[in-house]
């Protein structure tokens, strides 16, 4: 377990004390710790088929556990994990498991398209070391669309790091490993970049292509770390790659912000007690009646909110969508055309690679957009709302504070980060219940998009084999991709696109509503549980409320020194 970690979970742990001395509600706090104590981090190993992923992961294993004779249609995205037993669990599109003995990859490659991934369980000290690193040895980019489609997109929200392998037999880097590229740090993730199979050149083309690709990669993404260099036994070179990850910067990064917004949330609870101590019996129900205002002001917000949502977000956005594909098409139309006229195969799959680049650009940055107006919308529509329920800490900061972790919460699920520890399955949470219906909302919109584009494939490509038998001019080709190919693309995705939008706009509005009635629920019930404790209860008012305040003290203090000391 790492310090973070550690600390983290002393966090909690001392929060609990104090909380419970007070009688506040302690389960989203623990649901979190399960999740901070369960934790792994995805580490995906990415290239081109042969490039040498296998070797690599083995010889860091010290063991030929992965199999390097697979094709790319066999192929599938390999999580490895510690474990004291070693096995195989196949996942099924279902998420139903398969279960195989380890020397079993036989049996697997035969049912290799029955599954999406699998998950090594092996008795190795080397993953034992590097936990809660997980290490994924990645389909090639050169494997089947579909197969390739499926598991960058998976790991683009899943994973947290990556680690980029190019053979130095292609001399620098090719347009498939930069759009990859783009998509990893369109999803805000890091990676390393290692050249391989060094051992089959001499050290002077060894140094050109390095620099090469050194002066592609600072040109491109700014990337400033070393090139590092494998040979056919790189185990302690990706050792040192794994060791030299950050786990502490990426543990903060996935928790820390819903940490805090826990303890915004913890303390106004507090306050609200407080408030309810204070004020008389009248007022407290006079708030919970406001209080059900707003929720029924939530929900007709809600409903409008749903029926203008096609008009107001997603035709236009579907429309600057496509035209953006459409565009990205015609700038790289001078490479299409060279793939088209000498390999189909190339054409299909720079084809692939160009909407799927495009699409994950676009529709990210749509979706943010238009998360962020919908929970601005809300906001706004509470604060203006009369009310007197501000006696009870319950105002424009406490709105405010909830809209800003709601935005949060939808930045890390579009990154991916929110889907880390599989902690989504546990309902309880409080903010963090938002994750379960948005998360990975890109590759919700894009899966089915692709699988259109690649079934759509074979009739893209039928264009150029006609053609190709009569005339191989270049004007054919580019008439041909004006006139019929980029407009069938548009067709295709206008067809498609607009529905998988609208029903992910929808979900987000749906989300965000329920997240600001969960929060006015919970509010609603902190007043009645006080209300029920001053009134049956025989307490001192005046002494309940200095333990209450002195608590809130203590909180404020632990947090102060957990989570906000150094920034």
């Amino acid at each position: 377990m790492i310090k973070i970690q550690d600390r983290y979970i002393e966090y909690i742990e001392s929060s609990t004390i104090i909380l419970k001395d007070i009688k506040i509600d302690t389960n989203n706090l623990n649901t979190i710790q399960n999740r901070i104590e369960k934790i792994e981090l995805l580490v995906p190993v990415i290239g081109a088929f042969s490039a040498g992923k296998s070797t690599l992961i083995n010889s860091f294993l010290e063991d030929e556990l992965l199999s390097t004779n697979l094709t790319p249609e066999t192929a599938l995205a390999t999580e490895l994990r510690y474990s004291k037993e070693n096995y195989i669990e196949a996942i099924k599109e279902d998420d139903s498991i398969d279960r195989y003995e380890i020397n079993q990859d036989e049996e697997i490659k035969k049912r290799a398209k029955e599954y999406k991934y699998l998950k090594y369980y092996l008795d190795n000290k080397k993953l034992k070391e590097i936990e809660p690193l997980v290490l994924v040895d990645m389909p090639g980019f050169d494997s089947p669309l579909e197969l390739h489609n499926q598991a960058i997109l998976n790991y683009l929200n899943r994973g947290i790091y990556f680690i980029v392998l190019t053979s130095i037999e292609e001399g620098g880097l090719s347009k498939s490993i930069i759009r990859e590229l783009r998509n990893i740090t369109e999803f805000g993730k890091g990676f390393s970049f290692c050249l391989s199979k060094t051992n089959l050149r001499h050290s002077d083309d060894i140094n050109d292509v390095q620099d090469r690709v050194k002066e592609q990669l600072e040109d491109e993404f700014d990337f400033v770390k070393n090139i590092i260099l494998i040979d056919d036994n790189g185990g302690s070179n990706l050792e040192k790659i794994l060791k030299s990850i950050d786990t502490e910067v990426l543990f903060k990064l996935i928790f820390v912000n819903e940490l805090k917004s826990e303890y915004q949330s913890l303390e106004s609870a507090i306050n609200t007690t407080i408030s309810t101590l204070k004020n008389s019996k009248e007022d407290s129900l006079e708030a919970i009646k406001d209080i059900k205002e707003w929720d029924k002001k939530i929900i007709d917000k809600k409903e409008r909110m749903i029926t203008e949502a096609k008009d107001r977000y997603s035709n236009r956005n579907v429309e600057i969508i496509i035209n953006a594909v459409s565009n990205e098409l015609l700038i790289n139309k001078d490479s299409l055309l060279n793939s088209a006229l000498s390999n189909i195969d190339t054409f299909s799959r720079e084809i692939n690679e160009i909407v799927k680049t495009k699409l994950i650009y676009e529709i990210q940055l749509r979706i943010r957009e238009i998360s962020r107006n919908i929970v601005d919308d809300f906001s706004i529509e509470l604060k203006s709302i009369d009310n007197n329920l501000s006696d009870f800490s319950i105002d424009a900061e406490w709105i405010d504070n909830i809209g800003q972790s709601i935005k949060q919460v939808l930045e890390s699920a579009q990154q991916g980060l929110g889907k880390l520890g599989d902690f989504t399955k546990d309902k309880s949470g409080k903010i963090y219940r938002v994750v379960t219906t948005i998360l990975g909302v890109t590759t919700s919109v894009l899966s089915p998009i692709l699988e259109v584009i690649i079934i759509f494939l074979p009739e893209i490509i039928s264009f150029f084999t006609k053609s190709s038998k009569e005339k191989k001019q270049k004007d054919e080709v580019l008439n041909k991709m004006h006139s019929e190919i980029i407009p069938s693309i548009k067709s295709k995705l206008r067809a498609e696109l607009p529905i998988i939008f609208n029903e992910q706009v929808n979900n987000l509005i749906h989300s965000i509503s329920s997240e600001f009635e969960g929060q006015l629920t919970q509010k609603r019930e902190e007043i009645e549980k006080a209300m029920i404790e001053k009134e049956i209860t025989i307490i001192d008012t005046e002494d309940k409320i200095e333990k209450l305040d002195s608590a809130r003290k203590k909180l404020q203090s632990l947090t102060t020194e957990t989570l906000y000391k150094g920034e």
